[in-house]
């Protein structure tokens, strides 16, 4: 094999290697956050007969506990896309609702697969205590550190 030929096969080499590693680099990604039952799992779930205990076992704790009723527990799992420079997009969701009676007891359970509400909620700048109009959360650390000099 001469000199210009392996010159070539190298070339050829490099080339589809960084193409190669560009495509690895656009793939999409997906992150999750939470956890939520399987139907599967839901299907080893007795009405009646398992306790809080036993899910708590099973499932592990509940994102949420409903703050008016204890015994309704949350189980939440969220699909994410990260973007660039911003907040992540929601782009699966499922919530698994379980119920319980007086007595500690599987009442019922409810799954919703989907995305439910809005998933762009943004904190108000207006009402934030730290972040306002004006100023930054750097500029409010420097803020606190140094007093007021220079700022606003």
């Amino acid at each position: 094999m001469s000199v210009t030929r392996q010159v070539r096969a190298f070339v050829l080499f490099l080339l589809l290697s960084l193409s190669a590693l560009l495509m690895i680099g656009c793939t999409a990604q997906v992150d999750v956050r939470g956890s939520a039952p399987s139907d599967e799992d839901l299907a080893t779930v007795r009405r009646g007969v398992d306790t809080k205990q036993d899910i708590q076992e099973r499932f592990g704790l509940p994102i949420t506990i409903g703050s008016a009723d204890p015994n309704i527990w949350y189980y939440v799992k969220q699909d994410l896309r990260p973007l660039p420079l911003s907040p992540p997009d929601v782009i699966g969701q499922r919530i698994v609702v379980i119920s319980f009676d007086a007595e500690e007891l599987v009442a019922d359970m409810s799954v919703k697969n989907g995305i439910v509400g809005d998933t762009s909620f943004r904190p108000d700048p207006e009402s934030s205590k730290i972040y306002g109009p004006d100023r930054s959360a750097a500029q409010e650390f420097f803020r606190n550190i140094f007093g007021s000099v220079g700022f606003k």
